[in-house]
């Protein structure tokens, strides 16, 4: 008889906010089972003792009036901890659960099961992880009462089991690295996968017998790998699935505008410079694009249809490469198409869902393959190499996570892709720690090959990057990103550069992304951790990092191999690398001295007050819309102007010496790398590139190579010379001070207090050094641009005003060599564009409370259904405060970005909820994606304008004579445009647009930007009157010109 499963308590409450130290329980619920059986129940609602937020009971259906009569946690709380016990205990996002029960004396001891954490790791592809769409994937059907305490609680115990049962079925040499990860012991999962490990070793008699052993080392040497990769999916993989990716089964109904009778009636071209739309049909559209293909020339396509479709672009193109001649002509090559998209999203969305559709109503099937970034692959080398391995201390929670989820995903996927892979912000690190890029870096030593060359995992059939590669070269159509095909025609081992036919998708975006693409920062927590890898000396007089790990074989007269423990001692290194870790400690104290002299340059700097060109933000933060009131981290952009600042020579000193003694610790990590590539050899009969050796000596070149490229971006930035590039200093942001993983998976999500946890910054911020890119055009002539080669740019907003000159010069094209047209759908029958003549403008002192009072008005009347975009963190908060108390008292959900979730889950919740009005910035603009429920009013606050203090645009304003009319207003227009495609356009539903900037009426540059707008009927008229129109708008039918 087996033995049985042991107890557990399924827990879930229902509380009044996130905060254990100030917030009440309002519902306790918990389910006592063993294995599928439960035991006993126990539910109740509890006393709050004070208000329930408004938005807890529109989530919950907890009223004020169910909670009369309920008893005080206090009278429930011994029946509680009795029903509990030392019992594990499960739930999705447990810790929060039990926050607050351990604030109020309870369940102190007991282990924590975390479906959440449990569920990112067994499901490793799953977009979200709230409780809801966790079941859904797993097969459990979800109760309508969700957000109920006893229905959740159920949930959680369904999903627990389901998760176990797949944890069950994973790999014993698997579960044993899980169990075995070098992860901080309150991580909930690791006592988990200890017992679990047990459980196992006992029911298949291997207690105490070690998974690996002797037998496990003499295969190893036998196939000169680590023998786990025989229990990865693409040793399990047929011949035939090595192939180019055929096209996937087109669903069975296609949605709208998805075939050629379709485009041919909806569709009208637009024919650069035409006063009025001439409906000349998609043909027009298709002869464009044929022409660019057979005449190998670059085309501009403006495609508005709604949402992210590019259908006249791609039919066409698909058309062509099926139109393909029996036989090539002599000195021909076969026709192949490349498609970059802007981000994984669109790629994989593309290739899983649009080429198939496309395909199938052309009746081909020509094979398709994705290409990825250079760090978008599992590198298998890196995985059975360091990647386990102690090298810079514990892991965190997060990188933990990350990992065993990454070794889950393993044994799942075929391609290695990271787009398959769903990765939290926190996790990011462990990708780094086995992602690809780093393969092709030359070695130390000019005698032996880079790792990729001498790679055995990649001469066996298990490199996922070479896998890829033989699918990009015998596909018909390859896919790709912006950046992916950046790094790709960049490199000296191109596979798309062969490739004459081009169609660059999301072209509105290509320039952001290039930027991206091109930026680089030196930042002192990033320099000193690549330090650290490399070696370090612990308090304790240990040593730790990648010297360490690989002393037995860098020590003269060293065993060879690595070691065995995370640290070694003295008496394990000898006096070379003695020597090494005295020069790595040097490195870090420049590095430290460096960025203290930086920030005290910025400190004087913002003294003495900034000038008319340093302002701005880094590149990752939004650059459009006005200046937020509380921001005091203003940037010093590096020019030669920064000399005159009297630390500049502290400055220059403080680099000389971290440049030397960085080029000090790239010259021993090529010494340490030379040495472990020859100990390998003396001491192995295995090919160089099969043993442990090799991995540290490719993790070493890769710090080496990274070193290098961080020494080089302080270089060209200290020179303050006239460049491409364009450089700052600034201080970094804050991190989200409300941000808790845990929380943010919970769909419920009450405002927090906008405090930073305690602990956050245990050092004094220094600032960062930022850098990017300043015109891209110089960079596309170079890589995408070329003779004998079409490129086709199609995009949602690539026009001003009908005229195509301003993306034209972006891109550095001619306008007598690139045709342009536009490809629309008019709209003057879906949406209203209302213009409140009678405003105040945004710079006046009246405007923000006159918007709050709109927006109240508004969202009365319409009962919800809005989303109002801002230009601002600042002023969308002072809208939030002002306007949430006054509309949830009507019964109206008001949800902020930053305040109540990120931008997902604000869709989630405006797709499920009625009578919900969201505000957004930021990603709401650019990023909308795929939305399910289009608002009936979409506000825009103020125009997109860029911030011309921000670096980078100040540094392109710099090429224009008048900033406000030649790249001002474009760039408005053009942001506009591309956010009401995706946001307003992507369903043909009865809607409204409000623009509450009254300068599109009152400046002259206003008609540029409403031109710049596909037709819809339009209304300018007092705000007083905007509810009344708008409600007769939305219920009568056809045009109002």
């Amino acid at each position: 008889m087996g033995k049985k499963p042991p107890v557990r308590v399924a827990l879930d409450l229902e509380t009044t906010g996130l905060q254990a130290e100030h917030d009440a329980i309002l519902e306790v619920a918990a389910i006592k089972f063993q294995g599928a059986t439960v035991l006993d129940t126990l539910e109740t609602l509890v006393a709050p003792g004070r208000p329930v937020p408004y938005r807890v009971q529109r989530l919950t259906g907890i009223t004020p009036q169910q909670l009369t009569g309920v008893p005080q946690f206090e009278s429930i709380a011994q029946k509680l901890q009795q029903f509990i016990g030392d019992l594990p205990i499960v739930g999705h996002s447990i810790p929060f659960d039990v926050g607050f029960l351990r604030r109020r004396g309870l369940v102190r001891n007991n282990a924590l099961i975390d479906t959440f954490e449990l569920a990112t790791v067994l499901l490793p592809s799953l977009p979200s992880y709230n409780l809801g769409q966790v079941a859904a994937a797993l097969g459990i059907m979800v109760a309508p009462e969700r957000h109920r305490a006893m229905v959740d609680t159920e949930l959680a115990m369904q999903v627990f089991l389901a998760l176990h049962q797949r944890l069950q079925a994973v790999d014993l040499a698997l579960l044993k690295d899980l169990a075995n990860l070098d992860a901080p012991h309150n991580w909930p999962l690791l006592a988990f996968f200890r017992q679990e490990l047990r459980f196992r070793q006992e029911k298949e008699g291997l207690r105490g017998v070690p998974i690996r052993g002797s037998l496990g080392d003499r295969f190893a040497a036998q196939l000169g790998m680590d023998p786990r990769v025989l229990s990865f999916a693409i040793a399990h993989e047929s011949d035939a699935q090595v192939n180019a990716v055929q096209t996937p089964q087109v669903e069975t109904t296609p949605p709208a505008l998805n075939t050629l009778e379709q485009m041919k009636n909806i569709v009208e071209v637009i024919p650069e410079q035409a006063s009025q739309a001439a409906p000349l049909g998609y043909w027009t559209a298709r002869k464009a694009v044929l022409e660019a293909l057979m005449q190998r020339t670059t085309l501009l396509m403006e495609v508005t249809l709604g949402g992210s479709d590019y259908t006249p672009a791609l039919l066409p193109a698909l058309e062509w490469l099926t139109d393909e001649p029996f036989e090539t002509q002599p000195g021909t090559s076969p026709r192949r198409l490349l498609i970059a998209c802007s981000n994984q999203q669109s790629a994989r969305r593309l290739i899983e869902t649009v080429l198939p559709r496309l395909q199938a109503s052309l009746k081909s099937q020509l094979p398709v393959a994705y290409l990825a970034e250079h760090g978008g692959y599992l590198c298998t080398h890196r995985w059975f190499g360091a990647a386990l391995r102690r090298t810079s201390g514990e892991l965190t929670a997060e990188q933990a996570r990350g990992l065993a989820k990454q070794g889950i995903w393993a044994q799942q996927t075929l391609t290695g892709e990271r787009s398959e892979l769903t990765m939290l912000p926190q996790e990011i690190t462990a990708w780094e720690r086995i992602s690809s890029g780093v393969e092709r870096i030359p070695s130390a030593d000019g005698h032996i090959a880079s790792a990729y060359d001498r790679c055995v995992y990649r001469r066996k059939g298990y490199c996922f990057v070479s896998r890829a590669e033989e699918r990009v070269k015998t596909a018909k159509i390859v896919v790709t990103t912006h950046a992916g095909l950046l790094d790709d025609l960049t490199h000296s081992h191109s596979l798309l550069a062969a490739i004459d036919r081009r169609l660059i998708l999301d072209a509105d975006l290509l320039e952001e992304e290039m930027s991206r693409w091109s930026s680089a920062e030196l930042e002192q927590t990033h320099l000193l951790g690549l330090l650290n890898t490399i070696g370090t000396e612990l308090p304790d007089g240990r040593y730790q990092g990648l010297l360490a790990l690989g002393a037995p074989a860098l020590r003269e007269n060293g065993p060879g191999g690595l070691s065995t423990t995370p640290t070694v001692s003295k008496s394990e290194v000898d006096t070379r690398m003695r020597t090494w870790f005295q020069m790595l400690h040097h490195a870090s104290d420049a590095v430290s001295n460096l960025f203290s002299c930086y920030g005290q340059l910025l400190e004087e700097f913002l003294q003495h007050g900034s000038g008319s060109n340093n302002g701005g933000r880094d590149k990752g933060r939004n650059s459009y819309g006005g200046r937020s009131n509380d921001r005091t981290d203003q940037p010093l952009r590096l020019t030669g102007e920064t000399r005159n600042l009297g630390t500049w020579t502290d400055v220059e000193r403080a680099w000389q010496q971290t440049a030397q003694r960085l080029q000090h610790v790239i010259d021993l990590v090529h010494d340490a790398e030379r040495v472990l590539l020859t100990t390998q050899r003396s001491h192995h009969r295995l090919d160089v590139g099969s043993g442990e050796e090799d991995s540290v000596a490719s993790e070493l070149a890769a710090i080496a190579w990274k070193l290098l490229e961080q020494k080089r971006l302080g270089q060209q930035a200290m020179a303050l010379a006239e460049s491409d590039m364009v450089y700052w200093l600034r201080m970094p942001p804050a991190p989200p001070p409300f941000v808790q993983q845990t929380v943010q998976q919970r769909l419920v999500v009450p405002p927090v207090p906008l405090t930073t946890p305690s602990g956050e910054h245990s050092h004094p911020p220094v600032p960062v050094l930022y850098g990017q890119q300043v015109q891209i055009s110089a960079l596309l002539k170079r890589t995408i641009f070329g003779a004998d080669i079409c490129t086709i740019l199609a995009g949602a907003s690539l026009s001003v005003d009908n005229n195509f000159s301003f993306c034209r010069g972006r891109f550095g094209l001619e306008n007598d060599a690139c045709p342009a047209l536009s490809v629309v759908t008019e709209h003057h029958e879906q949406t209203l564009l209302y213009l409140p003549n009678d405003v105040p403008e945004p710079n006046m002192p009246q405007y923000q409370r006159s918007l709050d009072e709109t927006l109240i008005q508004l969202a009365t009347a319409l009962e919800g259904q809005m989303v109002i975009l801002y230009t601002s963190h600042a002023s969308l908060r002072s809208s939030y405060a002002a306007v949430k108390p006054v509309l949830e008292g009507r019964g109206i959900l008001v949800l902020g970005q930053g305040v109540d979730g990120s931008p997902r889950q604000l869709w989630q919740l405006f797709s499920s909820q009625e009578h919900v009005i969201v505000l957004g910035t930021g990603n709401f603009w650019d990023n909308i994606g795929e939305i399910s429920r289009v608002p009936v009013c979409t506000f825009i606050t103020r125009l997109p304008m860029p911030v011309l203090n921000d670096p980078p645009v100040a540094a392109r304003a710099e090429h224009y004579s008048d900033q406000l009319h030649q790249l001002t207003v474009p760039v408005a227009s053009l942001r506009l445009r591309r956010a009401l495609n995706r946001l307003v356009w992507s369903e043909a539903t009865r809607n409204v647009v409000i623009l509450f900037d009254r300068r599109v009426l009152s400046k002259e540059y206003g008609s540029t930007i409403l031109h710049s707008l596909p037709r819809s009927s339009q209304r300018q008229a007092a705000v007083s009157h905007m509810p009344e129109t708008i409600l007769d708008w939305l219920t009568a039918s056809g045009s109002w010109e």
